[in-house]
């Protein structure tokens, strides 16, 4: 059967192998190539403020800059847990006996606290300022979280040939450790 039908169904599948696989090919390797730059100024910005101990408003721009060289837009999480460790006393009587243990207590520092210290409302502060670094102590933890927020060209494409809406962010990295220095 030599059916007109065949013939569209046959071009139309050519079109999909000639064209939109090897597009997909590409934009998947593009994806690829923004992870890895995420991922590395990521590690590279987690691992100087852990070994500096500060994080300063410059340090912040040029990692902020760097990621969206990608051509994607991004959301960004920071978060500080400071930790305070305290010895452990029992009262006996009228006196305080140290137990020979400690405590150590966790406060979690967000991004809105971070943020407000880096970029102040007073306009008169220099980026240099001292006042605009965000100081932490060896010991405390810091945790950087970045992921896409809106769509990448590959998923897009993706959903399109599939007629799905993925709400999944493609780009994900997480960073962070013990911050190991304090070099202020």
């Amino acid at each position: 059967m030599d059916s007109p039908l065949w013939k569209i169904l046959g071009f139309f599948l050519a079109a999909v192998l000639l064209f939109l696989v090897p597009v997909m090919n590409m934009l998947e390797r593009q994806d690829s190539a923004a992870y890895t730059v995420v991922f590395t100024e990521t590690i590279r910005f987690v691992d100087s403020a852990r070994d500096t101990g500060y994080i300063t408003p410059n340090m912040y721009n040029e990692f902020v800059n760097r990621i969206h060289t990608t051509g994607c837009t991004f959301e960004i999480r920071i978060e500080h847990v400071k930790s305070m460790i305290s010895p452990v006393y029992r009262q006996n009587g009228q006196v305080l006996e140290f137990t020979g243990e400690y405590e150590i207590n966790r406060i979690a520092q967000g991004e809105d606290a971070i943020l407000s210290v880096l970029f102040p409302d007073d306009p008169s502060l220099d980026a240099f300022d001292k006042a605009r670094r965000y100081d932490m102590k060896a010991g405390d933890l810091l945790f950087v979280e970045v992921k896409n927020s809106g769509k990448t060209m590959a998923t897009a494409l993706r959903d399109m040939i599939l007629l799905s809406d993925t709400q999944v962010p493609t780009l994900f990295v997480r960073a962070g450790g013990l911050v190991r220095n304090e070099a202020y």
